[in-house]
């Protein structure tokens, strides 16, 4: 997971330090007080969260008293204690301390015009109004950097998730395509130690049938282990494609740039594409197939439609198998996938997955 880099506040206080030395308060030593109890406070409360509303209340009547004691243009000092408030876990809290200060303030500098808007310069609004929306800005800065740090860890965790469930089935599918071979090749290899001596010629074609199963599980080893490896989908696609082409079906394509699909999402997409193709080839009948892959609102879709005889005319306990393989492969990364057959013949499938982001290493 990338580090998430935190930003130090304390840069924040380089400008008004040198801004006071250009413009400084001259004689009025309680100015500069002010100013480095307002800094001391505001550093301190970035880093530590014990005792940080309290914090905020007393940098509030710093400003206050800058306003009171010198101009109202002192009001953007305000900028220190309005990031600490969007620093708060909650914006109830953030409101109830941003509304005090747009109180307080307004009060501060009705106090030093002395109680008189009209004759004075109102350009500091524009300043309050930043400082209102400062808090809220920041807190939702939180938020987004929160869910950012989450979803890298649940994208962490489906990726694993991927893993263990490809160990599963390359477990499943050894044990489906070896188990019963290998058994048959014992009983095989038996029944021609007894026939030797007795029957040479039934034990010469037992022979031959132990070759000829030898040959075809070899073949279907070199299949299984073709599928282990991790294609991108833009090989699936084109493997797809081809496979449709020697069973006489069309293919019509229409697609995005697949590269641009993050690795996570086009391996689901990939391994859902694959059973398609395969249930399309052996049940469906069809001449034609359209396949369309685009992305929509965060998340990217694969349509699979065929011309074939649709879901009445082929073994439902099958297909039902294979649609319920790849509603438990998406279930891992919230993915969607609806499925109808056509009332003239046909089936339409619609994958969808949500994005996900992985860094370019993994």
């Amino acid at each position: 997971m990338p580090p998430i880099i935190k930003f130090n506040w304390s840069r924040l206080l380089i400008i008004p330090s040198l801004y006071m030395l250009l413009l400084p308060f001259g004689d009025k030593w309680y100015g500069y007080v002010l100013f480095i109890l307002l800094a001391l406070l505001f550093w301190r409360s970035t880093s530590n969260v014990k005792h940080r509303e309290r914090s905020i209340v007393i940098q509030h009547m710093c400003v206050m008293l800058l306003i009171i004691l010198f101009n109202p243009w002192n009001i953007w000092y305000g900028l220190y204690p309005a990031v600490v408030t969007g620093l708060l876990p909650s914006f109830a809290r953030i409101t109830v301390y941003t509304g005090s200060m747009v109180v307080f303030y307004i009060a501060a500098i009705w106090y030093h015009v002395e109680f008189d808007f009209g004759t004075q310069d109102l350009s500091w609004i524009p300043i309050l109004i930043l400082l209102v929306g400062l808090p809220y800005f920041l807190r939702n800065q939180q938020i987004s950097n929160q869910v950012k740090i989450e979803l890298l860890s649940a994208n962490e965790e489906i990726a694993r998730l991927i893993k263990i469930e490809e160990r599963e089935r390359i477990a499943r599918d050894l044990h489906d395509t070896l188990g019963h071979t290998l058994s048959l090749l014992t009983l095989k290899g038996e029944l021609v130690e007894q026939l030797v001596q007795r029957n040479p010629d039934e034990a010469i074609q037992e022979v031959r049938e132990l070759q000829h199963i030898s040959r075809n599980t070899l073949i279907q080893v070199r299949k299984l282990v073709s599928d282990m490896q991790s294609v991108r989908l833009s090989e699936e696609v084109i493997q797809a494609s081809q496979f449709l082409r020697s069973a006489g079906i069309v293919i019509h394509l229409n697609s995005m740039d697949l590269e641009k699909i993050p690795l996570v999402n086009g391996k689901i997409l990939g391994l859902c594409l694959r059973e398609c193709v395969t249930n399309i080839v052996k049940h469906s009948q069809a001449g034609n197939c359209w396949m369309t892959i685009f992305e929509n609102s965060g998340s990217f879709i694969l349509e699979i439609e065929d011309d074939g005889v649709g879901m009445g005319s082929v073994n439902r306990t099958h297909e039902g198998s294979g649609l319920m393989g790849m509603k438990e492969r998406l279930r891992m990364i919230e993915g969607k996938l609806h499925w109808k057959s056509n009332a003239g013949g046909g089936m339409n499938i619609t994958i969808s997955v949500p994005k996900i982001e992985k860094p370019f290493s993994e």
